[in-house]
């Protein structure tokens, strides 16, 4: 590492530790939630960072990059609420049964879930899971046990 390189990523250390709260906050606001705000202001940081030794404002433009990538997460968040809009107006004649363990099914975790709907939906072997979520065969059994133990305790 050269002593430019140093000096640039102690700039960089200094511009993150002065900027880092109010980019989370101004991602907040505008995401509307605090985890897709903290994702949204890591993921300027990045950018501002790969361009650094080019940039003549690095805070108004990481500024602007937050403000785009929100508008991005804006955008995705008004598709998905159409979309749901759109099911939900769309008949359905699900059992009961059904409705209750769907409902059950989305208070599970991300992995479990998804574990759970792999298998069972789109009927992946374990070893197909495994290479789908990136994660070890042990993992994806304990996910699929955990997953069923919850459901079914959650729907007796």
């Amino acid at each position: 590492m050269t002593i430019r390189s140093v000096a640039v990523s102690y700039e960089f250390d200094d511009f993150y530790d002065q900027h880092r709260l109010s980019m989370l906050r101004l991602a907040h606001l505008l995401c509307g939630s605090a985890e897709a705000g903290e994702e949204v202001a890591q993921e300027a940081f990045v950018v501002v960072h790969s361009r650094w030794s080019s940039l003549d404002e690095p805070a108004a433009y990481l500024r602007v990059v937050v403000v785009n990538k929100s508008r991005s997460v804006q955008r995705r968040q008004m598709r998905e609420r159409r979309h749901l809009r759109s099911i939900r107006e769309t008949p359905t004649a699900l059992t009961p049964e059904v409705d209750e363990t769907w409902q059950q099914l989305k208070m599970l975790s991300a992995d479990r879930r998804a574990a759970i709907v792999l298998r069972f939906y789109e009927d992946l072997a374990v070893s197909e899971i495994a290479e789908v979520m990136d994660k070890p065969i042990g993992t994806v059994k304990s996910l699929l046990h955990r997953g069923m133990a919850e459901l079914k305790a959650n729907l007796s």
